[in-house]
């Protein structure tokens, strides 16, 4: 895969089309990283700090979360223009879920380096992902079983992302 077809996985994911405009998307994609997971590769484990996060071109993976009695179970599915990672990588916290590619997959990964300059000029990228991860992390907790306070996430993004705005 080249540029364009990057660039057109990344088009495809709603929460990057509906903010950022052409410009920005292909400054995205110039500093993303094209990737390859073999069938059974895992992308990123449960616990661990998060240094990036995958925009999912083609393939599939699945999406793992560890309840409270140590069982590890699929609790989803993600394929071609979905995201995974973001939370951790946004926010700084650790991963809350372990990723494992079902068969091959391509995906573009995208690092906090890769998302500051692009934060710093599209601040509504910010709000969005907070929207968004609000969301998902009440999900997991739903299906965890372990309710929760929602988080103000866009807050966290801007507290981790702190050094992009101010220098």
């Amino acid at each position: 895969m080249d540029e364009t077809d990057s660039a057109a996985g990344l088009r495809k994911v709603a929460l990057f089309a509906e903010v950022l405009d052409t410009d920005h998307m292909e400054a995205l994609v110039a500093k993303a990283r094209h990737v390859l997971f073999p069938a059974g590769a895992t992308l990123m484990t449960s616990g661990d700090f998060g240094v990036a996060m995958y925009v999912i071109l083609s393939g599939a993976v699945d999406v793992r979360l560890s309840t409270e009695s140590g069982e590890s179970r699929d609790v989803a599915t993600l394929s071609a223009g979905d995201i995974v990672g973001e939370m951790s990588l946004l926010t700084g916290a650790r991963r809350n879920a372990t990723v494992v590619a079902v068969g091959d997959v391509a995906a573009l990964e995208i690092t906090k380096v890769a998302l500051e300059e692009i934060l710093v000029q599209t601040p509504a990228l910010i709000d969005r992902f907070g929207k968004e991860l609000t969301t998902r992390q009440a999900e997991l907790d739903r299906i965890a079983a372990e309710p929760a306070t929602p988080p103000d996430i866009a807050a966290q993004i801007r507290r981790f992302f702190h050094n992009a705005f101010t220098g």
